[in-house]
């Protein structure tokens, strides 16, 4: 039994079509996906490629924000604020099949394959689509996760970091990101869960992509465009391999809290513009620099 992982493919039709593409190589049973499928410049294709896939999807917080425009649950500044305007980008490309399909998609699934034993799948943590599993670097929600749960292997994805671990005889693990994995990775990531001498195994995979295709995706749609300094950010992720959407977003709320607002849920239009143009755009791409470093 071997069932394909994946997960924030953020509506990139390049990356996923090379993460299918090699999962078909390896007659897997079935396809889960850890949240986040949207928020790209290709969110409906994308999920209707899913759909044929006949893949099991669950909520993602990207998901979670349409959803909430769509609704009417969503704050004032989410229609107005700059540093939202690729998700309100997105939200118009959404059809109604879409969104209603979203509507539907579960918070957490438990997943049982005859044989196997189950598998729990979530976006962030047990508690929050928001919230990130970062073993290493935070302890504490892994271990809340294990106590409110009992299923064998733990599945989440949110932080774009491949990384797996083992508790009494448990295993949890993220994929990785088929957009933009947060660890100086150009490729697509996913991974293979392999039922085989009584457990579960993972194994992590990444594959290359083309992506100047994705770039013309950007270009193309208007997302680069319209989608404004967050667009930017995410593609440029991409093409380096740092993660400089988090980047922009601490200097944007440190420069708002260097200005008397240290506490603030947005940042502010003019402070946003001001952040925006202090921000160091121009990186090396991390791979070239990791490779120069190690010779």
């Amino acid at each position: 039994m071997r069932l394909a992982v994946i997960s924030d493919i953020h509506g990139s039709l390049p990356s996923l079509d090379a993460v299918l593409d090699e999962i078909h190589c390896s007659a897997v049973d079935g396809i889960l996906v850890a949240g986040d499928m949207t928020c790209g410049p290709h969110s409906v294709e994308v999920l209707r490629r899913l759909q044929a896939e006949g893949c099991r999807m669950v909520l993602g917080n990207n998901e979670d924000y349409l959803l909430r425009l769509d609704r009417g649950g969503a704050p004032d500044w989410w229609h107005t604020a700059k540093q939202w305007a690729f998700t309100r980008w997105v939200y118009r490309q959404m059809d109604r099949p879409s969104l209603d399909l979203l509507g539907t998609l579960p918070e957490q699934l438990v997943v049982t394959m005859p044989g196997t034993a189950p598998i729990r799948m979530f976006h962030g943590t047990p508690r929050s689509v928001n919230e990130h599993l970062y073993p290493g670097m935070s302890p504490e929600p892994l271990e809340a996760a294990f106590a409110a749960t009992t299923e064998a292997v733990l599945i989440c994805g949110h932080s774009h970091r491949p990384w797996q671990e083992r508790r009494n005889g448990r295993l949890a693990f993220n994929p990785g990101a088929v957009f933009f994995p947060d660890n100086h990775d150009p490729g697509a990531q996913y991974a293979l869960l392999t039922w085989e001498a009584g457990g579960w195994q993972v194994e992590h995979h990444s594959v290359a992509y083309d992506h100047a295709r994705l770039r013309r995706d950007f270009e193309e749609t208007g997302l680069l465009e319209k989608g404004g300094a967050i667009a930017r950010a995410c593609l440029l992720s991409v093409e380096t391999g740092w993660n400089l959407l988090i980047e922009l977003l601490e200097h944007a709320f440190a420069l708002a809290a260097s200005l008397g607002l240290p506490d603030c849920e947005y940042v502010p239009d003019e402070i946003w513009d001001q952040a925006v143009e202090t921000f160091q755009w121009e990186r090396t791409p991390a791979w070239q620099s990791t490779s120069s470093a190690s010779t």
